[in-house]
């Protein structure tokens, strides 16, 4: 039987759609200067001395305007502990100490996410486990569930994406894909868009 079509653990497709389903590290590197982690919001921090809170993403432009307020001091910010911090595989941690938080912020971790790419949700992932003999729909709402997806595709499972899927390009545009091929060729199109 043909398996080409199949995703399989650890191959250059499955690999980019874990990057491109990750966490969104580098997105808060403004409060935490890591790619190893993110900070679960809300969260406190003190930039240049004054206190802010961050309740979303958009909270971020805050602290650059602090930064922004004069080119002569040296800029710093302070995340106030105890904090939740979220790994690019979607486990969580709470830091209580600096020294926690220095431990955690020293990985070996690249960043290496695609975020600015997108998939569009629902995704459908027909699945076949050869051991029980069992064929089954695996419907993907979110990254989160993507990335657990693939990060559990065992050999004994056959998975195949159920296309056509759209990808969103980090300009917004929306790409459909029939195969994997041209998933694969979407993702890295836009790779070096994400820097």
């Amino acid at each position: 039987r043909d398996t080409s079509g199949n995703l399989t653990s650890g191959s250059e497709l499955a690999v980019k759609m874990m990057k491109v389903a990750q966490n969104p590290v580098s997105a808060d590197n403004i409060i935490d200067s890591t790619d190893c982690f993110s900070v679960k919001q809300p969260v406190v921090v003190t930039a240049n001395g004054q206190e802010i809170t961050i309740d979303t993403d958009a909270d971020f432009v805050l602290v650059e305007d602090v930064f922004n307020q004069s080119q002569q001091d040296v800029d710093e910010v302070q995340v106030q502990l105890p904090v939740t911090i979220v790994y690019a595989d979607y486990t969580e941690e709470v830091i209580n100490t600096q020294q926690q938080w220095l431990q955690a912020s020293s990985c070996n971790e690249s960043g290496g996410g695609l975020t600015c790419i997108a998939f569009e949700y629902p995704l459908s992932v027909n699945t076949f486990d050869t051991v029980n003999q069992i064929a089954d729909v695996v419907v993907v709402d979110d990254n989160m569930e993507l990335y657990g997806f693939l990060n559990n595709l065992s050999d004994s499972v056959l998975a195949a994406i159920a296309y056509p899927v759209v990808v969103l390009s980090p300009d917004g545009d929306e790409i459909s894909v029939t195969d994997n091929e041209e998933l694969l060729n979407a993702i890295n199109q836009f790779e070096n868009l994400c820097e």
